[in-house]
């Protein structure tokens, strides 16, 4: 066993792992990792499962070239609360000098104050971003690190991962790539892609057993059986007999509503069980938290009733301050069941004795009911056993018929992980990355532009660099997508070289794919001038945006919605006014359509200040969805705005910049003032200050912070705070005053508020 102390580090950092981390001894992986020249700069895949240190080993590579190099590093990850969570944990290398630094979303910004940090955490997007905007430092990032390398077989974000790889190429850095994931079927196609060495493993800390439950037996994958007390509950019986036995459990699901049922039905089992499963003071202390975090009392009062019991459900419904209450109270060992949705196996760190994993399938929409891959599958298993805490971990499948258990055996436990196949060559993930690398001087001939998608992983599995015939069949394609992007006026050529227009530069810089902005385009020019649904429904056109599915009882209401706004709506249906009034069509072909309607009147339900009570029972729209839905915001209303002026569309520029704050912020026209310029004031706040009589910056500026505190969501400090800011403000003359458009109220929706007064009080 490779110990720390022989590591080929700076004593200061060898010291610091042994003494701040309490690590002395390197797992098998990560002493193979070190022995194939993780801290000689070469490119490594590390394909292990979870728990195996793999992240370690990333940090250490990354701390170790900014001490011993001067360079700089960059971790990217798929999700954003995960960039957080990481940095969160980076943060202890701050004690050696390292300046750790987090980015998210704002595509269209460079962030220059990056280059004053050491270690950099990002995600996908907002490292391709950088790239676009081909920032100077860049070029002094010695370490990549890739986590969840996985995502590559992602439709979205694959593709982005692939466009990161091909630029840092055609930059000819000489960056380390390390690339991480504990489910990779083909880690050794990755591995020749990267042009890395592969560190593969399925060597555990803590061993794992897999099975199948079924009518009181475990089915374990080795053929032995286990008898558990049968409570008439599949989900109830694995999670008492684990949490007799001093164990914790995490219980994974399909779907928002099925995480809080179970959580109830286990609460009540534990609540009401003769013996003593829980630390009931201590968990009112963590139901408390949950109650005074939450920004929806609803959602919050119903998580914290199960939290009482020892029970949270876990979901992105939930915002992220609360997301953690539950986390570190289950890594306490207060809380001893979490119910999630499989958005926590992606990457949050919250290992247990026993996964349960209540349900295989899930709804996909447009396909129905489809079963998950293996990779989830593992993934979920892969959080099975604490190492130090449980002697064993168990991962079990509940199957619904007998003959179901040999099915789940073979087909998830014994199954191999499916190998990741790249999504880049797609029409539309080509347009997009194309466009990118023109825009950003990436690529300005055809020869250059076939070099950088040679680069990909889709190059490589498409198998175009050992046969010229498929290589001449995808330069055609490439250039029937140039075309596209020419005919559409992103791109122009000169001579035989392609570069970008103004309009396809803005397009990249604003990181918008072709195929949303032509619909942008085309709903702008479809009308002069329209109302607030008009704009929003044009908005959460972008594919990025989730629907809202329309219930069977709430169709009616919004094909009225439609109906009645037939002019404002810049983006029609595929059905005629007169078939839509005449009921000539089939409800399953306009569901898509009204998805978009009601999404459009949730958010701005949301920008006329409805409560997050209102939003979470009316729409089952939570706090932490609605974070999603104001970056979105933030981001695609304010491209819009930007593209209605390099169109010279003033009418629909004023209008929409009016419309994006309130859609970013939650809030009316009234508060925009209030909220832009003054940091810590959001929509409760700045509603507060308004209806308290301090309706402008200047007005705050004139308070005594003695008033202000008085306020209700402002204490001291905080009014200390705002009375500061505005008066420095007001003196340096650099308040924001965002103009305030009387017409911004034409054209009111009809034909909704009738159902439950929401949106139409206000237009």
């Amino acid at each position: 066993m490779l110990r720390v102390e022989d590591l080929p580090l700076p004593d200061v950092l060898r010291d610091f792992v042994i003494k701040e981390r309490g690590i002395k001894e390197l797992y098998p992986p990560q002493e193979e990792a070190v022995r194939k020249g993780l801290f000689d700069g070469k490119n490594l895949v590390m394909c292990t499962t979870t728990a195996t240190g793999k992240t370690l080993m990333a940090e250490l590579a990354m701390v170790n070239a900014v001490l011993t190099r001067g360079v700089k590093a960059i971790l990217a990850v798929p999700l954003r609360a995960l960039a957080y969570e990481k940095a969160r944990d980076l943060s202890i290398y701050e004690k050696l000098g390292i300046r750790v630094a987090v980015t998210t979303g704002e595509y269209d910004k460079e962030d220059a104050w990056l280059m004053n940090y050491d270690i950099v955490v990002t995600t996908y997007e907002k490292l391709d971003s950088l790239l676009r905007h081909r920032v100077d430092w860049l070029r002094q990032v010695g370490v990549l690190v890739i986590d969840e390398v996985h995502y590559i077989d992602d439709d979205k974000r694959g593709p982005i991962i692939e466009s990161i790889i091909a630029k840092v190429r055609a930059l000819e850095l000489s960056t380390q790539i390390l690339a991480l994931s504990a489910t990779i079927g083909n880690a050794g196609e990755i591995a020749r892609y990267l042009n890395a060495d592969v560190v593969e493993s399925d060597w555990r800390p803590v061993r794992l057993r897999e099975g199948v439950y079924y009518d009181g037996v475990i089915y374990y994958s080795d053929g032995d059986r286990s008898l558990i007390k049968d409570l008439g509950n599949p989900v109830i019986s694995l999670t008492i007999d684990t949490l007799i036995n001093g164990g914790q459990a995490l219980v994974f699901t399909n779907s928002r509503s099925n995480t809080t049922k179970l959580a109830q039905q286990i609460a009540q089992y534990i609540c009401n069980y003769g013996a003593k499963l829980i630390e009931p003071k201590e968990l009112i202390k963590v139901s408390n938290a949950i109650v005074e975090t939450s920004q929806s009392k609803l959602l919050g009062e119903e998580l914290a009733k199960v939290v009482k019991c020892g029970v949270a459900f876990h979901h992105a419904g939930l915002e992220m301050d609360v997301r953690s209450i539950i986390e570190e109270a289950f890594r306490d060992r207060l809380l001893k069941v979490v119910v999630a949705t499989t958005t926590l196996a992606a990457g949050v760190n919250l290992p247990a004795r026993r996964v349960i994993i209540h349900e295989y399938r899930r709804y996909e929409p447009g396909l129905g009911m489809e079963e998950l891959p293996v990779m989830e599958y593992k993934q979920m298993a892969g959080r099975a056993g604490r190492p130090g805490l449980d002697p064993y971990g168990e991962a079990i499948l509940i199957a619904r018929g007998e003959d179901e258990v040999d099915y789940l055996l073979k087909n998830y436990i014994s199954a191999r992980v499916e190998e990741i196949k790249s999504k880049f060559l797609t029409d539309k993930n080509l347009a997009t990355h194309l466009l990118s690398a023109i825009a950003s001087g990436y690529a300005s001939d055809m020869d250059q532009v076939m070099r950088f998608v040679s680069s990909t992983l889709g190059y490589l599995q498409g198998g175009f660099d050992k046969n010229e015939f498929l290589r001449d069949l995808l330069r055609r394609k490439i250039e029937d997508i140039v075309n596209f992007l020419i005919e559409s006026g992103f791109l122009e050529r000169v001579d035989d070289s392609v570069a970008a227009t103004t309009l396809g530069s803005l397009l990249n810089t604003l990181y918008l794919d072709p195929y949303t902005a032509n619909t942008y385009i085309r709903g702008l020019r479809a009308r002069d001038v329209t109302n607030d649904l008009g704009y929003t429904h044009l908005i959460v056109q972008s594919p990025e945006v989730p629907r809202l599915r329309v219930r069977r009882n709430e169709f009616d209401d919004y094909l009225e919605l439609v109906i009645n706004n037939w002019d404002y709506l810049l983006i029609k249906p595929s059905f005629t006014k007169d078939e839509l009034e005449s009921g000539e069509f089939e409800d399953e072909e306009l569901e898509d359509y009204l998805s978009t309607i009601k999404t459009a009147v949730m958010l701005l339900d949301w920008a006329n200040e409805a409560s997050e009570d209102e939003l979470y029972r009316n729409y089952e729209v939570g706090p932490g969805d609605l974070r999603v839905y104001s970056d979105l915001m933030d981001w695609l209303a304010s491209a819009l705005v930007r593209l209605a002026g390099a169109l010279n569309m003033r009418t629909h520029e004023e209008r929409l910049n009016i419309l994006r704050w309130r859609l970013t912020y939650g809030i009316k026209e009234e508060l925009m003032e209030l909220v832009i310029n003054l940091e810590g004031v959001g929509r409760a706040r700045a509603r507060a200050l308004y209806n308290a009589g301090f309706k402008s910056v200047v007005d705050v500026a004139n308070a005594d912070p003695r008033v202000i505190s008085g306020i209700r969501g402002f204490g001291d400090k905080l009014a200390r705070s705002i009375v500061e800011q505005a008066r420095k403000l007001v003196s340096e003359g650099r308040v924001i005053k965002p103009a305030i458009t009387e017409g911004s109220r034409e054209g009111s929706m009809q034909g909704y508020a009738k159902r439950r007064g929401s949106i139409l009080d206000y237009l």
